[in-house]
């Protein structure tokens, strides 16, 4: 497959100032009880705020997803994605760089069929706060990050990672549709940006399955191996939040409906299966 590359489609970016409203929070979430809360639940995590050494970019790609996510919102697609959809590249020209949006048609589908309003995506992304960062414990030189309210995840990705994604992308549309309780990873979007004169970056926005955070006690990355699959557990009574992997999980087991039944079976086992060739997680 070739890479992906700038379509027919290049646009001049719409202006987030314009939408401003749909991101500020209400009044009631200006509380000290609210911002109690919104400070416990971010322990282990640190917002990109002006001086970071990623806030330039974030906010970059804060402007790109609300414009691109502005798109779908005025051409809203009904029915099923097209192989056209699943091809398209639109590429939308900002103020000292430029975003692309890869199947954007067939994401917007994917979205509205896991029930998830553009609305909510797009303030959710925008420039409404400040990402968060967590320290991953991935081996790749990847950036991970979370949308202010922690409901989305984005991870840069490599070119060929995202070709790849992209081969299988109608399969991964299709078997969610079949089996819409799957426990795969929801991808929800792939984008490059290239600053002005820059090399071109991928990343990808997904469902964060550790959304809403308040009763997670244990995060696990579990691959189905067991080289490299070991992280050092935090000291007791640290804040930090630490993702573990299957070595860490060994000798564990997860009740799922409460009678003792720690493996779904029959259909429920097929939701669980990503289709031929496609990672149960994108990158690692």
């Amino acid at each position: 497959m070739a890479a992906p590359s700038p379509g027919p489609r290049e646009v001049l970016a719409p202006s987030p100032e314009a939408g401003r409203k749909a991101t500020t929070s209400s009044s009631g979430r200006h509380g000290l009880l609210w911002r109690l809360r919104d400070k416990q639940l971010r322990l282990g995590l640190f917002e990109i705020s002006p001086g970071h050494e990623l806030h330039r970019l974030t906010c970059m790609m804060q402007a790109g997803l609300w414009a691109a996510t502005q798109v779908s919102m005025d051409h809203p697609h009904r029915g099923l994605p097209t192989e056209e959809d699943f091809s398209e590249v639109l590429t939308q020209v900002h103020e000292g760089f430029e975003l692309g949006t890869l199947a954007g048609p067939a994401f917007a589908c994917l979205r509205h069929s896991l029930g998830l309003a553009e609305e909510d995506y797009q303030a959710a992304l925008g420039p409404g706060g400040p990402y968060l960062q967590f320290l991953s414990t991935s081996k790749s030189k990847a950036s991970f990050f979370l949308s202010h309210d922690q409901r989305f995840f984005l991870k840069t990705q490599r070119r060929r990672e995202v070709q790849a994604l992209l081969a299988h992308l109608p399969r991964y549309v299709q078997h969610l549709q079949r089996h819409p309780h799957s426990l795969l990873a929801r991808l929800l979007g792939v984008h490059s940006l290239r600053v002005a004169r820059g090399k071109k970056k991928y990343f990808i926005v997904m469902q964060s399955v550790f959304y809403p955070a308040g009763r997670i006690a244990e995060r696990y990355d579990i691959k189905g191996c067991e080289v490299s699959r070991w992280v050092e557990p935090a000291p007791e009574g640290s804040h930090l939040v630490l993702v573990l992997k299957d070595l860490n999980f060994q000798g564990k087991t997860i009740d799922l409906d409460g009678a003792g039944h720690c493996l779904p079976s029959g259909a429920q086992r097929a939701g669980l299966q990503p289709p031929d060739g496609l990672p149960a997680s994108p990158g690692g």
